[in-house]
C-alpha cells in the first residue's frame, strides 16, 4: 500500500480536530453522567427500616415510604404476639 505525501498531511490537519472532538464528547458525556446521577440521589427518598406507610419530602414532592405490612412482634401496629 502506498501513501503520497498529499494523504498524510490532509491526515496530519485533521487529526487535531479529531482529538479535540473526542475530547469534547467525552467532556459532555460524563457531565451529563453527573446530572444524571446528581438528580437520582437528591430525588431518593429516605425510607424507613420499619414501621408503617409515611409521607416523605423530596425534590420532586411528598412520596410515600415505608412498610405496608405490620411485623409479625409488633402488637400496637396490629401484628401477631
Amino acid at each position: 500500500m502506498t501513501t503520497n505525501v498529499r494523504t498524510l498531511c490532509r491526515f496530519a490537519r485533521v487529526w487535531p480536530a479529531v482529538c479535540r472532538a473526542a475530547a469534547l464528547l467525552l467532556a459532555v458525556h460524563g457531565e451529563q453522567a453527573r446530572m444524571w446521577e446528581i438528580r437520582w440521589q437528591a430525588n431518593r427518598a429516605t425510607v424507613p427500616d420499619s414501621g408503617s406507610l409515611t409521607w416523605v419530602l423530596t425534590l420532586d414532592g411528598y412520596r410515600l415510604a415505608g412498610g405496608h405490612l405490620p411485623g409479625l412482634g409488633d402488637a400496637k401496629a396490629g401484628g401477631r404476639s
